[in-house]
C-alpha cells in the first residue's frame, strides 16, 4: 500500500522499498491504483527510491509479456530486465547497547561469542554476522540478546553504489579587480596556478591540477576563496571503455546490394517489420547496420545492437563509437556493478542513444527505441538457458519493436532455420548480400579425412597435413586461426587396466584434464580434483589421457613452431575483464601468429592478415543427441571459414573430420547455405521439430531419484488429462518423461517431458496450467522448469 504522504510522488517504473517478513526488499511499481486480489494482506511502502521512473513504460509492458509467454511470475521477469544492482535486499544493523550493562541471566556460549565480536565494533550487519558465525539459530540468539537489552537491532534499507564524483576547476573569465590585487608576489604559486588555469580553454579536473601540474590543494582552495577559480563537482561515469584505444574505422560508401537493403529497411519509418539480412561472411553487414542507425538517431530515436559474445563487444563498440562517438553505451555481463549502475541510469537520462551488448542489452531502458539489430542472429547464446525466465533475445526484440513500431534486423551468414523458414513464408522480409565487399572471393575449403593414417601409434588430431598448412601460412607472414570447440588438455582420464573413467560425483560426466592447473575439472558444476597417479578402482598406475582440447593443441603448436607466438582463447584464458580484448588486440597488431580457440574465435572477427583457418575436428558437436546438432555444426564451420580471405592475400580453410560426406561438411565446403537449409528443413518436417512445431521442454530436477520419477510421471498424466478437458489432445504431441541426455548435473537428477504443438495457444494453456496448478514435492527438493522454444534438449 502507498502511504498518503507518498501518493503524489509515485509512478509506474519507480523503485520502492517495502518490508516483507524481516527483510527490506526493493521492488518496481508495475501499476498505480490497481485493487489487489481478495485475501492478499498489503504492506505499506517504506520509501520511494527514484525521482523519476527507472523502468520506462515500454519495458513494463515487455515484462508482462515475458511473464506470460515464458511462464514465470512478474518478479522473475523484472530480475531479467533490470540489473540486480538496482534490486538489492535490505539488511539489519546490530550494535552493542552501551547504556545497559550485562544482566545476571545466564548467557549461552554463542551469545557470549556474539557479544565479544560486537564489543569492539561500532555496528555490524546481520548478513556479515551470518558469514562469520554460520549458526542455524543465529536469529534466535540475537533476539534473546535484544530482549535482555544487551544489543540493539535496527532495520537497514538497501544500499546502492555510491555515485562517483569528479571535482572540476576553471578560472573565472572576468575576475573582480580587487581579487586580482590579492595575487601579490607574496603568493607566487597562487598566481602561477591562476595563470595556468586561465590559459586553458576548458575546465580541468582538480586531481590533474594537484597531480600532473604540481599545485597543492591549499593553493587551489585559496584561489577559490578569493573568487578567482570556480570549483564544482560532476558525476564521474564509470565507462568500461574509457581507457581503451580503438583502431580507426573509416566508413566506406555502401555497395549497390548494401544500398538496396538499407532502402528497403529504412523505407517505411514508423512501421514494424522483421528483416532477415542474409549476407555471406565479409559482405559488409556492419556497414548496413551503421547506415540504418543514423536516420533513427537523427529523428530522436535510439538503437540497440546485440552481439552474441562478449569477445565481440570491444570490436563492435570501436566501430560504432568511431561513427557515433560518446553516444554509444555498452551493456553486458562482464561489467562491474558500478559500471552497470552508471550506464543504465545514463541511458535512462538520455545521455546515450546507442546500446551495444550481449543478450541482456535488449532491455536497454530507452524511452523511444527506433531499431533493434541482432548480429549473428543464429547464435544459441541469445537464448537464456540457465535461469528463469528462459527467454530468447530475438523474440523479445521482435515483441518490443512491435509495441514501438520499429524494425528488427536479423543479420547472419547462416540464419537460424526458424528465421529462414519464416522469411520463406513471408513473415520476415528476406534481404540478400550474396558477395563479399570489393568482390573478394570466398576462401577455398579443403577437407582432410582423419580416418586415413589413423593408427594406434599416431592418434592425434594435430596431423602432419595440418602442420604443413600452418607452416606454409606463417612462413608467408600470414596469421592462422585454429578451431577446436573443446577446452582443456584432454577429454577424460582412462585406466588402461580396468577401463575406469574418472567422473564428476555431482554430474556423472567425465572430468576434463587441465594440465596447466594440474587438475581434473567438471565443465558443468566447476568441481575439481588433483590428477591421480593411480586408478581409484583398481589402483593401477596405467592411467592415460584420452581425446584432445585446446590446451593440448596449443602445447603441440608451441613445440612445432618455437619461433612463433601461439595464443589461446577459450573460457580458461578469458577470465579477466579485458582478456578477450587483449587476446584479440595481439592478433590485430600482428603479435600473435597462431590463435587456437573454441567457438569464441568463429564469430564476427575481421582481420585481413588471417590467411588460414584450420578446424582441428569438425565432429565435436555433430553427433550430440540434439535435433539442432547438425545446424550448429554447419553454422560453426561456415562462420569460422569466414574469418579468412578478408584481405587482398585471400585465404584457405582446412577442415579435419572423420565424416567428410556428412551434409553439414559438404555444404560448408561449397558455402551453400540454401541447399543445406532445404535439406535440414525437410528432415525437421518429417521428424516433427521446429520450425514446423513449437516446443515446450518441461524439466524436472531433484536430489531423490525415485521421488523425481514419480513426480515426472504424475505430471505427465495430469498434462494429458488437462489437454483432454480443454480439447487440446489433437493439437498436442507428448514425448516422455525420460532422462535428460545430461542425466545428472550439480548433484541433481534430471528428467524431461517434451510437448510439441503446431498451435501456440495449446502451449500457452498447458504452460499456464503447470505454473499455477502443479506443485513440486518437497521431498528431494524437486523443481519444475519450463523452457519454451528451447535452444537445446540436452
Amino acid at each position: 500500500m502507498v502511504p498518503r504522504k507518498l501518493e503524489r510522488g509515485i509512478e509506474p517504473g519507480m523503485r520502492v522499498v517495502a518490508q516483507l517478513g524481516r527483510r527490506f526488499l526493493t521492488g518496481v511499481v508495475a501499476a498505480v491504483g490497481v485493487s489487489p486480489p481478495e485475501g492478499i494482506r498489503l504492506k505499506y511502502i517504506k520509501e520511494i527510491i527514484d525521482e523519476y521512473p527507472l523502468v520506462p513504460t515500454g519495458l513494463l509492458d515487455l515484462m508482462r509479456w515475458i511473464s506470460s509467454y515464458y511462464f514465470c511470475d512478474l518478479g522473475e521477469a523484472l530480475r531479467a530486465v533490470v540489473p540486480g544492482i538496482f534490486l538489492r535486499v535490505g539488511d539489519r544493523k546490530i550494535r552493542i547497547n552501551k547504556k545497559k550493562g550485562p544482566l545476571a541471566s545466564k548467557l549461552t556460549p554463542t551469545q557470549k561469542r556474539l557479544l565479544e565480536y560486537l564489543e569492539p565494533k561500532r555496528e555490524t550487519l546481520l548478513s556479515r554476522l551470518r558469514r562469520v558465525f554460520r549458526s542455524s539459530d543465529l536469529s534466535r540468539q540475537l533476539a534473546a540478546l535484544a530482549e535482555q537489552g544487551l544489543i540493539e537491532i535496527e532495520d537497514h534499507l538497501p544500499r546502492l553504489p555510491k555515485t562517483r564524483l569528479r571535482t572540476m576547476l576553471e578560472a573565472v573569465s572576468e575576475p573582480r579587480p580587487e581579487a586580482l590585487e590579492k595575487l601579490t608576489s607574496r603568493n607566487p604559486r597562487q598566481r602561477d596556478c591562476f595563470e595556468a588555469l586561465r590559459s586553458m580553454a576548458y575546465p580541468v579536473e582538480s586531481s590533474h591540477v594537484t597531480g600532473q601540474m604540481g599545485f597543492s590543494s591549499h593553493v587551489v582552495g585559496a584561489l577559490v576563496n578569493k573568487g578567482l577559480v570556480k570549483r564544482w563537482k560532476i558525476e564521474d561515469i564509470r565507462d568500461p571503455f574509457r581507457n581503451i584505444e580503438f583502431p580507426g574505422y573509416e566508413k566506406p560508401a555502401p555497395s549497390p546490394a548494401q544500398q538496396e537493403a538499407i532502402q528497403k529497411i529504412a523505407g517505411s519509418p514508423g512501421r514494424h517489420g522483421v528483416f532477415l539480412l542474409h549476407g555471406v561472411t565479409g559482405s559488409g553487414k556492419t556497414l548496413v547496420y551503421l547506415e540504418l542507425i543514423q536516420p533513427v538517431l537523427a529523428s530522436g530515436g535510439q538503437a540497440i545492437v546485440l552481439v552474441p559474445e562478449i569477445a565481440l563487444t570491444p570490436q563492435t563498440t570501436g566501430r560504432f563509437r568511431a561513427v557515433f562517438g560518446s553516444r554509444v553505451a555498452v551493456l553486458h555481463s562482464g561489467l562491474s556493478d558500478g559500471e552497470r549502475y552508471d550506464i543504465w541510469r545514463q541511458i535512462r537520462q538520455g545521455r546515450f542513444s546507442v546500446a551495444v551488448g550481449a543478450r541482456s542489452a535488449v532491455f536497454a531502458p530507452f524511452e523511444n527505441p527506433g531499431i533493434i539489430i541482432i548480429d549473428e542472429e543464429h547464435e544459441h547464446t541469445y537464448k537464456q538457458s540457465d535461469t528463469t525466465p528462459r527467454y530468447h533475445a530475438r523474440e523479445v526484440a521482435i515483441r518490443r519493436m512491435q509495441e514501438a513500431s520499429g524494425p528488427v534486423v536479423l543479420g547472419s551468414a547462416t540464419p537460424s532455420l526458424e528465421s529462414f523458414y519464416k522469411a520463406r513464408k513471408g513473415e520476415y522480409t528476406l534481404l540478400e548480400l550474396p558477395e563479399r565487399v570489393m568482390g573478394r572471393p570466398l576462401p577455398e575449403v579443403r577437407i582432410h579425412d582423419l580416418r586415413k593414417g589413423w593408427s594406434k601409434k599416431q592418434r592425434t588430431l594435430v596431423t602432419g597435413p595440418l602442420l604443413r598448412e600452418i607452416g606454409f601460412a606463417v612462413e608467408a607472414e600470414g596469421q592462422v586461426l585454429l578451431l577446436l570447440n573443446r577446452r582443456g588438455f584432454s577429454n577424460f582420464l582412462l585406466c588402461e587396466e580396468c577401463g575406469h573413467v574418472f567422473l564428476c560425483k555431482q554430474c556423472q560426466i567425465s572430468l576434463k584434464v587441465h594440465r596447466r592447473l594440474n587438475r581434473l575439472l567438471c565443465h558443468y558444476c566447476g568441481s575439481q580434483q588433483e590428477i591421480p597417479s593411480n586408478c581409484s578402482a583398481c589402483n593401477s598406475p596405467r592411467i592415460t589421457s584420452m581425446g584432445m582440447g585446446t590446451e593440448q593443441v596449443e602445447k603441440i603448436l608451441k613445440q612445432h613452431f618455437p619461433d612463433r607466438v601461439v595464443d589461446r582463447m577459450d573460457l580458461d584464458t578469458t577470465g579477466g575483464k579485458w582478456s578477450h580484448h587483449e587476446i584479440l588486440e595481439r592478433l590485430r597488431t600482428g603479435v600473435t601468429h597462431i590463435l587456437v580457440g573454441t567457438q569464441m574465435i568463429a564469430k564476427g572477427l575481421d582481420y585481413p592478415n588471417v590467411v588460414l583457418v584450420g578446424v582441428v575436428s569438425a565432429d565435436t558437436s555433430m553427433n550430440l543427441p540434439d535435433f539442432r546438432a547438425t545446424e550448429q555444426t554447419f553454422g560453426l564451420l561456415a562462420q569460422v571459414a569466414g574469418r579468412t580471405g578478408r584481405g587482398e592475400r585471400g585465404g584457405e580453410v582446412f577442415i579435419q573430420t572423420f565424416n567428410p560426406s556428412h551434409p553439414a561438411i559438404q555444404a560448408a565446403v561449397t558455402h551453400d547455405y540454401s541447399t543445406f537449409a532445404r535439406q535440414e528443413l525437410s528432415i525437421r518436417k518429417d521428424a516433427g521439430y521446429p520450425p514446423y512445431v513449437e516446443l515446450l521442454n518441461v524439466i524436472f530436477t531433484g536430489t531423490h531419484e525415485k521421488t523425481l520419477d514419480l513426480f515426472a510421471s504424475e505430471t505427465a498424466d495430469s498434462i494429458k488429462e488437462q489437454a483432454e478437458r480443454k480439447s487440446l489432445s489433437s493439437h498436442l504431441s507428448l514425448l516422455g518423461p525420460a532422462p535428460c541426455p545430461l542425466e545428472k548435473l550439480r548433484g541433481r537428477y534430471r528428467r524431461h517431458l517434451i510437448l510439441k504443438s503446431k498451435c501456440p495457444e495449446a502451449l500457452d494453456e498447458l504452460g499456464s496450467y503447470l505454473c499455477q496448478e502443479v506443485s513440486p514435492p518437497r521431498k528431494g527438493q524437486c523443481r519444475l522448469i519450463l523452457d519454451r522454444d528451447p535452444s537445446s534438449l540436452m
